[in-house]
């Protein structure tokens, strides 16, 4: 490796910001002994002279397989909304089904669900595993 003072208008290799890569360059400006900016030879951007320095890979966190999954708020109000209703006699979800609150339908989509509250003209809030939704129906 030659000892050869940097001076604008050389060759260098820095990691360019459009190219995404380490590619050579062409140093613009400098500051002091350092440089500071410089032109990409293959895409012309010019930008801050970053160093073509490998990086460390990051490194990945370690968890604890211990640790049993946690229930979200939404299933376990689902869970205790549906300890309540028997999964057997769901209806399946028609947009022209009759509906009443407190139903338990069986979507084919979201699973099983428990109608909250039916809304005019022609709309139901059901609670699924993964929340509340509003569907379509015809109001008995």
């Amino acid at each position: 490796m030659s000892n050869k003072q940097l001076s604008a208008g050389d060759h260098i290799t820095s990691k360019c910001t459009k190219c995404k890569d380490t590619t050579n360059h062409t140093i613009v400006a400098m500051v002091g002994d350092k440089v500071a900016k410089v032109e990409c030879n293959t895409c012309g951007g010019i930008h801050n002279y970053r160093s073509a320095a490998p990086q460390k890979p990051a490194t990945k966190r370690k968890t604890n397989p211990a640790k049993p999954a946690k229930t979200s708020k939404t299933e376990a109000e689902w869970e205790a909304l549906l300890n309540e209703t028997d999964p057997a006699a769901a209806t399946p979800y028609n947009m022209q089904m009759s509906i009443k609150s407190g139903d338990a339908i069986q979507h084919p989509s979201f699973g099983l669900g428990r109608v909250i509250s039916i809304t005019r003209p022609n709309k139901m809030e059901v609670y699924f595993r993964s929340g509340v939704k509003l569907l379509r129906c015809t109001i008995a």
